[in-house]
């Protein structure tokens, strides 16, 4: 009998300070790092910026019109996790299903 791999997936939270805000997960599988990135950019926009701020993140970098953002870090220490945003901000750290 062979054992059943657990499975792995994405959790996504929206923060604002320590209050969550909202969490949903997705199954790793489901999505590919590249993508994860612009839902992250997405949803910080979201919950955090104005229209202008938003323009200015899509600037070309070294620019007047340039702002940071929406930058997308690999957090330290976390094999797989990504934070995008100030506060309010939103993370996606990968998680395995407990018990199998």
């Amino acid at each position: 009998m062979t054992k059943k791999k657990p499975r792995r997936y994405w959790i996504i939270r929206g923060w604002d300070s320590t209050s969550l805000l909202y969490e949903h997960e997705i199954n790793v599988g489901q999505i590919s790092e590249r993508k994860l990135k612009g839902l992250l950019k997405v949803l910080a926009s979201k919950i955090s910026l104005s229209e202008s701020e938003i323009i200015s993140s899509y600037a070309n970098r070294g620019t007047k019109a340039y702002s940071n953002f929406l930058e997308v870090q690999h957090l330290k220490g976390k094999k797989f996790m990504y934070s995008c945003g100030t506060n309010p901000y939103v993370t996606a750290e990968i998680e395995t299903e407990r018990g199998s």
